[in-house]
């Protein structure tokens, strides 16, 4: 079975009304982003942190997956599909897709200050200052910040390298490592781009570029796919 492996960014959950990760205002939910999203920011004011995600998460839990989400459930049926998603939200999982990475963390979750691998599921709750985890320490958003290593950067390439189909969607192809994960795909391999927007395509071999959003940009991309079976 051929591999289609999807690169997903803010686009695709922007058309489930959850806004752009960066505004071109340089605001965030009305956040200045780096005074919410930082190892400095979570050094100077961890509550402030802690109250921004917890809206965010709030935000989430009403959002549900649109059209490009549920496309991608339905190419299961004939591909063995992976999702890279730069997303912390969690609608491809509530859309129903089974095989997905979350390179920036995932907001429906927790993990020690002082160990990252004592990770929690919160279920839709807040994380508040003075919840611990079992070694003690202060509970913090299981996010990525700026400025931090990405632990699944690594695991994407290998993915990368491996697919035959790659449809990228509603990402702007700006932001590092995660733009640079195009460079593993092998030769062999046909790229779709999904986005409204005028995107970077550098040196992308075998590119269709559908100027659309996900909600009907997906289905045809998907379309083209399936007549090449």
């Amino acid at each position: 079975m051929k591999k289609v492996l999807v690169l997903t960014g803010a686009g695709i959950s922007a058309e489930s009304g959850l806004k752009t990760f960066r505004d071109s205002d340089g605001l965030w939910e009305n956040y200045n982003v780096y005074d919410v999203a930082t190892p400095q920011a979570w050094a100077k004011n961890p509550a402030l942190v802690q109250e921004f995600y917890n809206k965010r998460r709030e935000q989430c839990l009403s959002a549900k997956p649109n059209a490009g989400h549920l496309a991608l459930v339905e190419l299961e049926k004939e591909f063995n599909v992976q999702i890279i998603t730069q997303n912390v939200d969690d609608l491809h999982e509530k859309a129903g897709s089974t095989n997905i990475l979350h390179l920036h963390g995932e907001l429906n979750k927790a993990r020690s200050s002082v160990d990252e691998n004592l990770i929690y599921d919160l279920k839709g709750k807040d994380i508040n200052m003075g919840d611990f985890c079992e070694k003690g320490s202060q509970l913090r958003p299981h996010i990525v910040w700026f400025g931090e290593m990405v632990p699944n950067i690594e695991i994407a390439q290998k993915m990368m390298r491996d697919a035959d189909y790659l449809l990228i969607i509603g990402t702007s192809l700006n932001v590092y490592p995660a733009a640079g994960l195009v460079s593993f795909v092998p030769a062999h391999c046909k790229t779709f781009l999904i986005d409204p927007n005028d995107c970077p395509t550098g040196n992308i071999s075998n590119l269709t570029t559908i100027k659309e959003g996900a909600g009907t940009g997906v289905s045809k991309a998907i379309k083209i796919i399936l007549q090449d079976m």
